[in-house]
């Protein structure tokens, strides 16, 4: 993708070492995140299954994909596919409720049943927490590298001596 040509060209002579360091770990965090294609199958596989699993109960229940996977902004190989349960309204109200409160119900001791599964999934939840966070820090070396850019432009870009560098004033040399 498109991070490679950015490590190729900020690995080149003269490149800033710690600049060059942390482009090519953002780089590689891109790549690694990037979700395999076979995956749209398998989100509508999913969908599938599930739709057919909810018209035993519910003869027009529709399943829809929503979230990161609906929208082709997922992260990673391992991310979740959020799914919509839709009940015509002649099929709402409290008998409805039972029936999800009962399949809510068989989820939860699926889950325990399959405690690795459970554990994968917790696994995830860290992952995309983390995967914010580098992703708000990220945010924050952008603005702060904006600011010093629009302060260096406007001081001239250069300085005639150390006093009157950013580093003098508590910025980066």
């Amino acid at each position: 993708g498109g991070c490679v040509g950015v490590c190729t060209y900020m690995a080149q002579p003269g490149a800033d070492d710690a600049a060059a360091r942390f482009e090519a770990a953002v780089c590689r965090l891109a790549l690694r995140l990037q979700p395999p294609a076979e995956l749209d199958g398998r989100d509508e596989l999913v969908r599938q299954r599930m739709e057919r699993a909810m018209k035993t109960r519910w003869r027009n229940a529709r399943v829809a994909i929503f979230g990161s996977a609906g929208t082709g902004l997922r992260v990673g190989a391992g991310s979740d596919v959020d799914l919509c349960v839709i009940l015509p309204d002649e099929q709402r109200g409290e008998r409805a409720r039972a029936r999800l409160a009962a399949a809510d119900a068989e989820l939860a001791a699926a889950a325990m049943a399959h405690p690795e599964a459970a554990r994968q999934s917790s696994l995830l939840a860290t992952a995309e927490r983390e995967e914010r966070m580098v992703a708000s820090d990220l945010k924050a070396q952008k603005e702060k590298a904006a600011r010093l850019a629009k302060r260096l432009a406007k001081e001239g870009g250069g300085h005639d001596n150390e006093a009157d560098s950013p580093a003098a004033h508590g910025g980066p040399p």
